[in-house]
């Protein structure tokens, strides 16, 4: 069993180049010399400390904003205060919003500290040539994905490529999106050369050749995605992109876990055969740091409101922050032969509260559409029942179904009042709360299962211990197949993404879920059946419309695994997929937003001070 790369309190010291409040003013820390940095022993923290930079993505209500805010799978749940900036593009989005500038700041860290780190591992004395070798490969790893997600965001960002102790230093020109794309793949390119196999490296967590190779395809694909925008792309691209990717997926160090549901297995994740890189987290408070991985508040709804239930640890602490769309809920997925979708939410709430659990009323009246009960009677409820309980502890108390009526359009307005009366008449008859797609509000939606934490130690804990995944083979599978798609190439894409489709469908004697027969329309002759004939797709499928059907996939694959805005901004198709699924987002989104505001607290420390077309990107000046 490998050890995990332990990320200590005085890693955090490590680089001792690195002020808390600015990348710009380097000094020394807490009292550790650079001299200490000639040491193996220095520098193995110091390397240490550059990893501890990835676990603020996760730490808080960050990355997540970031990422799956603004975009057309998700809308903003409830309580989400002024992260509402990101999802609605609203005017507080600008260069003075704090979290920009925390994850400009921590990328910084990041870089800085490898660059510090860089700058001091030539001068060890007591490591090998082949360990300075592999840890430069790690730290340029390192130095690559911080700026791979600073270019994605901001665009044009200042380019440090190496360490500096001497002097403080304020003129910090950006750089062009195509310096930095080759500088990121440079970087990349050394350490996939140099980096260890997975086998020979000995701590989890740590950067392989393969993390490297998955990188560079996932940078490849996204400056050669461009076609209006200037990113420096080259007609080899697509080429780089699926040698990488394949050099991954042949490399026999990966395999795809058999049902999509090991994916989001808590346990399983930590070891799977799927996962390529990742941030690890422990149950242990002092390997974690002070905030461990909060992710797992975020996407779950308020079920504690609804009759006989409570918050619990199996159920998650719900911060109901994050919501999927009804376009998610009832159109994307191909509810009869794809698994995904019922395996990665949850759909049902089992009752743990026997205090509020409802009884049956004699009789249930019509609600119109502006919400209010009129005298229309409904439904009129069996004798027998009437002032019992409607169910019992463990039993379903609260249960989402999508794919109902559809008698409400995406804005909640009636379109179908027949059907309307329909699902009502169902509701009232039903033992416990059910809640159809087009009864989902900001507080009441099915829940993420790829963040839920079960491990911690009580329900109000939020130090949460999930490993933070960054790579897993199934992405990896889609990066190759939209490369050759990207070139034309639709037989061989289709080959690559019916690897993945196939380990949606449902398998032979699978159980599938209840909605399968009784909402979704499945014979009952086929229940025990295999889809996976009718999950696989032909190069003729593809050829139409092949960005939008990748952007359909990968949501489908890789939904709320936070790449979603960068994946729009990628194909350039940000502004229209908002437009037409966002409508949160739809009446404030711009062409520019396509690039975050540089953080004003930046700017101000510029000297000499700079035109605001150099220091700020178009829109935010």
């Amino acid at each position: 069993m490998k050890n995990i790369i332990k990320y200590s309190v005085l890693s955090l010291l490590a680089v001792a180049g690195v002020s808390c409040e600015s990348f710009l003013n380097e000094k020394v820390v807490s009292g550790v010399s650079y001299d200490y940095l000639e040491t193996k022993t220095g520098i193995e923290t110091a390397v240490n400390g550059v990893y501890s930079t990835m676990r603020w993505y996760v730490g808080g209500e960050r990355y997540y904003c970031l990422t799956e805010y603004g975009v057309d799978y998700v809308w903003e749940g409830a309580d989400g205060g002024n992260k509402d900036a990101f999802n609605k593009y609203s005017n507080q989005l600008n260069s003075s919003f704090g979290m920009l500038y925390e994850f400009w700041e921590n990328a910084f860290k990041g870089i800085t500290r490898a660059n510090t780190a860089l700058m001091y591992l030539p001068e060890v004395g007591d490591m090998t040539d082949a360990e300075k070798v592999s840890r430069e490969g790690e730290l340029r790893f390192m130095r690559a994905y911080f700026y791979f997600d600073l270019v994605q965001q901001f665009g044009r960002v200042p380019l440090l490529s190496e360490g500096n102790v001497s002097q403080i230093i304020t003129d910090f020109p950006r750089a062009s999106v195509a310096d930095l794309y080759a500088f990121i793949i440079n970087d990349l390119r050394y350490s996939f050369d140099v980096l260890p196999d997975v086998a020979m490296q000995p701590d989890r967590g740590r950067a392989t050749k393969w993390a490297a190779a998955n990188l560079l395809s996932k940078v490849y694909l996204t400056r050669g995605s461009a076609v209006k925008d200037q990113r420096g792309q080259q007609p080899t691209d697509m080429d780089s992109t699926a040698y990488f990717a394949e050099a991954v997926i042949n490399s026999g160090k990966f395999a795809l876990e058999a049902d999509y549901l090991s994916t989001i297995d808590q346990d399983r994740q930590k070891v799977s055969s799927e996962t390529i890189w990742g941030v690890e987290f422990t149950n242990d408070v002092l390997f974690n740091g002070s905030e461990g991985n909060k992710m797992h508040l975020y996407w779950v709804p308020t079920y504690e409101k609804l009759p006989g239930l409570q918050r619990d640890l199996q159920q998650g602490r719900a911060w109901k922050r994050v919501k999927p769309t009804p376009y998610l809920q009832t159109e994307l997925f191909d509810h009869l032969n794809d698994s995904r979708m019922y395996k990665m939410f949850s759909w049902v709430f089992y009752a743990n509260k026997e205090s509020s659990i409802p009884v049956w009323e004699d009789k249930y009246y019509y609600v119109d559409e502006n919400g209010k009960t009129t005298n229309d009677l409904l439904y009129e409820t069996p004798a027998e029942l009437v002032g019992k309980p409607k169910f019992t502890l463990g039993d379903t108390a609260a249960y989402f179904i999508p794919k109902y009526y559809g008698a409400k359009d995406y804005k909640g307005a009636v379109i179908d009042k027949a059907k309307d009366r329909l699902m009502q008449l169902d509701i009232a008859k039903c033992r416990y709360t059910l809640i159809p797609v087009d009864e989902n509000t900001n507080h009441y939606f099915p829940c993420l299962k790829k963040w839920l934490d079960t491990q911690r130690p009580d329900m109000n804990y939020e130090q949460g211990g999930r490993n933070f995944v960054r790579m897993r083979l199934g992405e990896t599978y889609l990066i190759a197949a939209e490369a050759y798609g990207r070139k034309g190439n639709f037989e061989k894409a289709a080959e690559l993404i019916n690897v993945v489709r196939k380990r949606a469908a449902y398998k032979e004697g699978e159980a599938k879920p209840q909605e399968w027969w009784q909402v979704d329309g499945g014979n009952m002759a086929d229940v025990a059946g295999s889809t996976e004939k009718a999950m696989l797709v032909t190069s003729a499928d593809l050829s139409n419309d092949f960005i939008n059907f990748m952007l359909d996939e990968r949501a489908r694959e890789t939904y709320g695994e936070m790449n979603r805005w960068e994946d729009l901004v990628r194909t350039e198709t940000l502004y229209e997929r908002v437009k037409k699924f966002n409508p949160d987002a739809a009446p404030n989104i711009k062409e520019y937003h396509k690039l975050r505001p540089i953080p004003q607290n930046h700017i101000d420390r510029l000297s000499p001070k700079p035109s605001p077309e150099e220091a700020q990107n178009e829109g935010y000046y």
